[in-house]
């Protein structure tokens, strides 16, 4: 019995490299090029191939058209946490993100190298591996990994780089996101540079990447491009030619918005159609009780949002037609997603704003104003809860709407254009894909360290249209951020939250039937819940996450949410 095991294992790893193989094998002997494009706390229907119907995305639309379209894919509910997963394959906690840089408590300490801010020396990013086998690399947009040259993407195998190091700010100019650190600093090839020329965030990210596109064309070589686009992460900041195109669209409201984007949601198939979609959190007054001074600026927020989404579209748009003009586009790879949920904050959530004296003296916060330079507005609760129809919650919360986004990959010699797959996936598993669709091997030790185990699961045989999932039926996995923890076992998802997001306890949902999380079915299964506990228990002690202060949490962090003291305001200046 035991050599059969082992022969139908050996049967099992040929198959899946020759479905690597098929699924990046247009053009013999040539690797294919990598394309990585990522959205900032964009929210699964906000892109029309998963919802959307009012924002125009031509671009992403095609691409789905092109490739598939994956609705069960998800990633961490904060940005720097998936940015560390997708780059390495490696669990966040292990690979040295296990919460953000900006926070840290004593608890922290217990386990070197697992909260530093920064991918560590026991993990690889994609662009070290490619880069050994012959590939240019670049990257250019958001980092958020770490200030420290060791930290930096020319340490982190990336040829060539411009990148801002914050988790936001400005989308013109380096004016910052927090009151505490009030500019933004950008790198290039990890040397200071100025970011004082006024150009659009997504345009200037999108020059840079295509320079370096170009120049790694010129050489020759296949190449690893990251384009981490900030947008559409506040301040909310758009070309004003973008906002124009959709002053007056989203005059009916967040409420009715929301119903529209989840009954179009189900037309398209990319949500299981027994989905229910809960009552929103009383963070935000139904439209029909907003003033109608509320009202218009509730719409310009929109409209704002909607120019720069549709201006990232357009751009990826661009980076398309220079491969296709350089016929590099049949060999290309493109994935495309967000690194979490819709963010539902005003600009008062970040540490230093919340008594409004930096944003008086810093900002123009006037109506006419909004959206441009100097502007400072964040797009608050009600269109988020749109953006996250018909999930739970929101951007920071490990819940379905914190988590889940829309996920399109276009590769060569794909079988099912234009298909959809429900199976689950997760950010981890993009660095064994890419790694399969290049043909390259990971290796054991970095600089002598040796490698932390991979999370992730390459998902190249759907792409090569052999298999509908890469995960048994009763896969295993766990995840946690600042105290939010949860476990999944196949379709059974087990969350603990603190209160009001959650009932801190262990609560049950079947994913399959209720992605909405709506029902909790801990009372009718006890001994699941308890018996994936302590998977969860288990999971937790193997990848260092430590045991939060929830009142500093509450004090740092979820206070703001919390509705039970109060909804979010937007900080205007008062003459």
């Amino acid at each position: 019995m035991k050599i059969r095991l082992i022969a139908l294992a050996l049967v099992a790893t040929l198959a899946h490299a020759g479905l690597a193989s098929a699924a990046s094998a247009p053009q013999a002997g040539r690797d294919p090029n990598i394309l990585i494009v990522l959205a900032d706390d964009m929210g699964f229907n906000d892109i029309q191939p998963f919802g959307q119907t009012v924002i125009q995305t031509p671009t992403l639309n095609a691409l789905a058209k092109e490739g598939m379209r994956f609705t069960n894919f998800h990633v961490h509910a904060t940005c720097s946490p998936t940015r560390a997963q997708l780059l390495t394959g490696v669990d966040n906690h292990m690979a040295g993100m296990g919460s953000m840089g900006e926070y840290h408590t004593p608890e922290m300490d217990k386990y070197p190298g697992s909260y530093i801010g920064a991918t560590n020396d026991r993990v690889k990013t994609f662009a070290e591996v490619l880069k050994d086998k012959g590939y240019a690399t670049f990257v250019a947009g958001k980092w958020h990994l770490g200030r420290k040259p060791e930290y930096l993407p020319p340490a982190k195998g990336f040829e060539k780089s411009f990148v801002m190091l914050d988790g936001g700010g400005s989308h013109w100019d380096d004016l910052g996101l927090l009151g505490v650190s009030p500019r933004t600093q950008f790198v290039e090839d990890g040397k200071p540079a100025a970011r004082d020329t006024g150009e659009f965030s997504s345009d200037l990210y999108t020059d840079k990447f295509l320079s370096y596109m170009k120049a790694a064309q010129a050489q020759g070589k296949p190449f690893l491009g990251y384009l981490a686009f900030q947008a559409v992460h506040d301040p909310l900041h758009a070309p004003p030619d973008y906002i124009a195109k959709y002053r007056g669209k989203f005059a009916d409201g967040y409420d009715r918005h929301r119903q529209e984007l989840f009954a179009n949601m189900k037309r398209l198939g990319v949500i299981p159609a027994s989905t229910k979609m809960g009552d929103p959190a009383p963070l935000f007054k139904p439209w029909a009780q907003l003033t109608p001074a509320e009202r218009k600026e509730q719409e310009r927020l929109m409209e704002i949002y909607a120019g720069m989404l549709d201006n990232l579209d357009a751009n990826i748009g661009r980076v398309v037609a220079e491969l296709k003009r350089t016929g590099a586009y049949d060999n290309t790879v493109i994935v495309f997603f967000s690194d979490n949920g819709p963010s539902a904050a005003y600009m008062g959530l970040y540490p230093g704003n919340s008594d409004g004296k930096w944003i008086a003296k810093e900002f123009d916060t006037s109506f006419d104003n909004l959206g441009a330079p100097k502007s400072f507005a964040g797009i608050g609760p009600g269109w988020a809860y749109a953006s996250s129809a018909p999930f739970k919650l929101f951007k920071m919360i490990v819940t379905e709407g914190g988590t889940i986004s829309p996920l399109i990959v276009k590769a060569p010699a794909m079988r099912q254009h234009g298909a959809i797959n429900d199976s689950f996936l997760a950010v981890e598993d993009i660095f064994p894909t890419v790694l399969d669709l290049a043909h390259a091997e990971r290796g054991a030790t970095r600089n002598g360290v040796p490698l932390a185990p991979l999370k992730g699961t390459s998902f190249a045989p759907i792409l090569a249209g052999a298999a509908n999932t890469v995960r048994g039926a009763d896969f295993e996995r766990g995840e946690e951020l600042f105290g939010n923890k949860a476990y999944r076992l196949g379709k059974w998802k087990i969350s603990w939250l603190p209160k009001p997001y959650g009932e801190e306890r262990w609560q049950l949902f079947d994913t399959d039937q209720d992605r909405g999380e709506t029902r909790d079915l801990a009372a009718a299964h006890p001994e699941l819940v308890a018996s994936m506990a302590r998977k969860y228990d288990q999971w937790a002690r193997q990848n260092n996450v430590i045991d939060w202060d929830y009142g500093y949490l509450a004090r740092s962090l979820f206070d703001y949410f919390d509705w039970r003291k109060g909804i979010p305001t937007q900080i205007v200046n008062k003459d």
